[in-house]
């Protein structure tokens, strides 16, 4: 008889129990989430409702009052098909509120990146595609349609592009640079591509442009007072060796059909080659 995997919950599972059951005045959240049939709503510790249920879905905890907590909920959509058939479509539109239940942004984007090291800065898409960065004070640090692509914040950066990609090919004079939490150009849009560093805990990215690539110390970009040549702490080598090493995946659809490397998988789909879909 074949041994059945037993899967087990951690500690990021949340166990849903009826409010006779649970304590609140022990639970360390300001903001409590609760359901009621498929929404969700939050309430304070003495059990009163702050925000009524009317989100599908929470992303973090307030622990702080400096804390926020992303929440969607479902838009649908459709278009007509052959036939006159219609196909529907299900799609989460997110927004934030903020420890006393206050919306700072209706659930009103496609996407929403909150920066890694500061509480108030998010990187947004509309719903036309078009990309921005937001504070929580209601200021547009990167005006709407400035970059046709941007990167959520970690070391104090951010990557952006103009033009377009498709399939991972560069298209269209596209080209890749790096703004600070300011929406300043640390590196001016003029490299081919820079590699992913968002939530990847890295200390160094690469950057490439036309055959020659290196590595950038993050935080010596920064460094208004840095007085190493750049020669110092970058390691030159060649970009056409970037894409080079295949076998990791092999059997993949991304790497057997589509052709993508071991590298490009590794960076540009977070090591998941049925993400090759998502390129951007």
């Amino acid at each position: 008889m074949e041994k059945q995997e037993i899967l087990l919950v951690n500690q990021h599972t949340k166990v849903l129990v009826p409010a006779s059951s649970y304590n609140m005045q022990d639970d360390g959240r300001l903001l409590i989430p609760f359901t009621s049939g498929d929404k969700i709503g939050f309430v304070d510790k003495d059990g009163a409702i702050v925000v009524k249920p009317q989100f599908t879905m929470y992303y973090g905890d307030c622990y702080d009052e400096s804390d926020n907590i992303r929440v969607s909920v479902d838009r649908l959509y459709g278009f007509v098909r052959g036939g006159g058939r219609v196909a529907t479509y299900k799609r989460p539109m997110y927004g934030l509120i903020n420890y006393k239940g206050e919306t700072i942004f209706d659930p009103s984007f496609y996407s929403l990146i909150p920066a890694i090291g500061n509480k108030k800065l998010y990187t947004v898409q509309d719903r036309n595609l078009g990309y921005a960065v937001l504070n929580t004070g209601g200021t547009e640090v990167v005006r709407l349609g400035k970059y046709s692509w941007i990167d959520g914040f970690d070391n104090g950066l951010a990557r952006v592009r103009i033009g377009n990609v498709t399939n991972g090919q560069n298209e269209n004079g596209d080209k890749w640079g790096l703004i600070d939490e300011n929406g300043k150009e640390i590196l001016p849009l003029e490299y081919d591509s820079i590699w992913t560093f968002y939530g990847k805990k890295r200390f160094t990215t690469k950057v490439v442009k036309g055959n020659v690539a290196c590595d950038v110390i993050l935080s010596e970009l920064l460094d208004k007072d840095k007085t190493q040549e750049k020669d110092n702490h970058s390691d030159f080598y060649d970009a056409n060796d970037y894409g080079t090493n295949y076998g990791e995946y092999a059997g993949s659809y991304a790497q057997d059909l589509e052709g993508y490397s071991d590298d490009v998988i590794d960076d540009a789909f977070d090591g998941d080659p049925d993400a090759y879909w998502n390129i951007d």
